[in-house]
C-alpha cells in the first residue's frame, strides 16, 4: 500500500509542471501563394473630398508580398502592406515633406478605402484597380 500511494504522490509531482504551463497554441502562418494574392501593378484614383489640397495618394502603386514596393510620383520610399483578408494599410510621402495615410480594403480585382493628411488638413477616398486585370480571376 505505501508503494503504492508513493507511486502516485511521484506521479503527481512529474506532471504537476506539465499541467501548469499555459496552453500555447501555434497560429498558422499564410502560405506564400496567398501572400502573392495582391501582387502586382494597381491603379489609383483619389479624389480629395474634406479641405483644399491635391490628393497625396499615388496614381498607380506595385505590390510584391503583400508590401507595397513601389509608387509612381513619390520621391520618398513608401510604405504599406496588405493582409490575407484584403485589408490595405499604407503612407506616402513627397519631396515637401507632404505625408498621407491611406486605409481601406482590397480584392483580386479592385478595392477601395480612405486617405487622409494631418500635414495639410485634409482627406479623401480613393478606388483601385488592378492595373492588366490578369489576376482578377484568382
Amino acid at each position: 500500500m505505501k508503494q503504492l500511494i508513493v507511486l502516485a504522490l511521484a506521479a503527481a509531482v512529474v506532471s504537476a509542471p506539465a499541467a501548469a504551463q499555459p496552453n500555447k497554441t501555434r497560429v498558422a502562418r499564410s502560405a506564400p501563394s496567398e501572400a502573392a494574392n495582391y501582387d502586382g501593378p494597381w491603379t489609383i484614383e483619389a479624389t480629395t473630398t474634406v479641405g483644399n489640397c491635391s490628393a497625396l495618394v499615388p496614381g498607380s502603386l506595385t505590390i510584391q508580398a503583400n508590401r507595397v514596393a513601389s509608387a509612381a510620383g513619390l520621391s520618398a520610399e513608401p510604405w504599406g502592406y496588405v493582409e490575407n483578408d484584403g485589408t490595405f494599410v499604407a503612407r506616402f510621402s513627397d519631396a515637401n515633406g507632404h505625408l498621407a495615410r491611406a486605409n481601406g480594403r482590397l480584392s483580386a480585382a479592385g478595392g477601395s478605402g480612405a486617405w487622409s493628411s494631418s500635414t495639410d488638413m485634409c482627406g479623401g477616398t480613393w478606388r483601385a484597380r488592378r492595373a492588366g486585370g490578369d489576376r482578377a480571376s484568382r
